[in-house]
């Protein structure tokens, strides 16, 4: 692959991710104020704790779709198209093997465990909240189709395209849950919006997968046990991701709600939106070189692996800096105008949870170099460890500190895993730290080059 091959490429798979970086921040943006305006605090305080309940769902395919995107288009970049297509035929099967039984037993639970008791939950009757929780569900576990058919994309050199297809699906999905938000129904209806925009997205998606690859067919012939086995390891290793996100997330927000009340849910996540905006920057910047360190690996053209590898910290960390900043001196107004003055200001949290999301990307394009070549077995038990420990030692000091103690110990957590991260990625390339840290604190306009 050519050098001018390459940037066409990334340039590619950066504006279809900036594309969806606009979608998420719009609906982030525009979505708080409507909930506040039309349901209020209280209602829509346990709309988010309910909302994160199912989100444990999206760990139901144990990594498998994302370790099988590496594999494959590892193996795509080997000419190994057969090996690709039992990958994916494999890890169809299985994701829907586990999506059904899942789905069964999460079904069971929701209509026989007290809900509205455990997460004091008052707005919404049992009723509601046993069909809410429901439609969520299937929501998540439709989403994990969508994983595989990204994965596909993703193999053939088409992620952009991939990428695009998936955002538009989602702003359409949020389109039709803010159309039933300000029409005036309940929040079942809103969630069934959702899942009705997805399912349509998943056919077309589906659709137009089979008119640009058609030797990528969903099936069973070429499905196999021994694929699962091989991918169970790297898979296991990839699940404490998601898990971890899931504990510091989604299960923060439910110990908030529990020990604090559904109005701080709403200040804290408020909060976390904001900083976390620059996470989703990031983010897409790191989604745009995965799949290109995944060929460049598979064809074992380590230097070019480096090359992405600095290139990318440098810009990742000179971007982090300049918006941590502005961030801290403007995020209070911003808060302020976006809710409405709905709550108080909290100036430490917002320092607090600045420096967790600063922490946070400074080691995250190592992590993808890592995640792209399916070398992440080490890193993922300090993960999960960070993240369990984060949510523990926040249950503990938020009577004694509140919900500023969440942000103090969410910031102790990153630390160990800078270091880590970025050590188990500069073993892989056989680059050492002074190289690294001269990159990365280098002239960052000669990156962009």
């Amino acid at each position: 692959m050519s050098t001018s091959t390459l940037k066409l490429k990334l340039l590619r798979n950066l504006g279809a991710n900036a594309y969806g970086q606009l979608i998420t921040v719009a609906i982030q943006l525009v979505s708080v104020p409507l909930f506040l305006h039309y349901w209020g605090v209280e209602l829509y305080g346990e709309w988010l704790v309910l909302s994160a309940i199912p989100a444990y769902l999206s760990m139901s395919d144990i990594g498998f779709a994302s370790v099988a995107a590496n594999d494959m288009t590892m193996r795509v970049a080997k000419d190994d198209k057969q090996g690709a297509l039992e990958v994916y035929q494999s890890i169809w099967i299985f994701i829907c093997t586990v999506s059904l039984i899942v789905g069964c037993v999460l079904a069971l639970l929701i209509y026989t465990a007290p809900v509205n008791v455990i997460f004091s939950i008052s707005y919404i009757s049992t009723l509601h909240t046993q069909q809410l929780l429901i439609v969520l569900m299937l929501t998540v576990l439709f989403g994990l189709q969508n994983g595989v058919l990204s994965a596909a994309f993703r193999a053939v050199g088409r992620y952009a395209y991939g990428a695009v297809m998936g955002n538009t699906i989602r702003l359409f999905e949020w389109l039709a849950s803010m159309t039933a938000l300000v029409l005036g129904n309940s929040v079942l209806i809103v969630a069934l919006a959702i899942l009705t925009i997805r399912l349509l997205g998943l056919l077309v998606m589906w659709i137009v997968l089979r008119k640009q690859a058609q030797w990528l067919s969903l099936g069973f012939k070429f499905a196999s046990r021994k694929k699962i086995r091989e991918l169970i390891k790297p898979a296991l290793a990839f699940m404490a991701f998601p898990l971890g996100l899931a504990l510091s997330l989604q299960s923060m927000i439910i110990i908030i709600g529990i020990t604090l009340g559904t109005s701080a849910v709403v200040i804290f996540s408020a909060y976390r939106t904001l900083t976390r905006l620059l996470v989703q920057i990031i983010t897409m910047l790191n989604q745009a070189v995965w799949p290109e360190i995944s060929t460049a690996y598979g064809a074992g053209k380590m230097e070019l692996v480096t090359q992405i590898h600095q290139k990318s910290s440098s810009i990742t960390f000179w971007i982090a800096l300049t918006t941590v900043t502005t961030i801290g001196f403007i995020g209070e107004w911003v808060i302020g105008i976006w809710t409405h003055h709905a709550f108080m200001p909290n100036h430490t949290l917002l320092i607090l949870l600045l420096a967790v999301t600063f922490l946070n990307v400074s080691w995250q394009t190592s992590w993808v170099v890592l995640m792209a070549t399916n070398q992440h077995n080490k890193i993922s038990i300090a993960f999960i460890l960070s993240a369990a420990n984060g949510l523990l030692s926040s249950a503990l000091v938020i009577p004694y500190l509140g919900i500023n103690g969440v942000g103090i110990m969410l910031v102790l957590s990153e630390i160990p895993l800078l270091f880590i991260t970025i050590n188990n990625a500069l073993k892989l390339l056989n680059d050492s730290w002074f190289k690294y840290l001269k990159a990365v604190l280098g002239n960052p306009i000669k990156n962009y080059a």
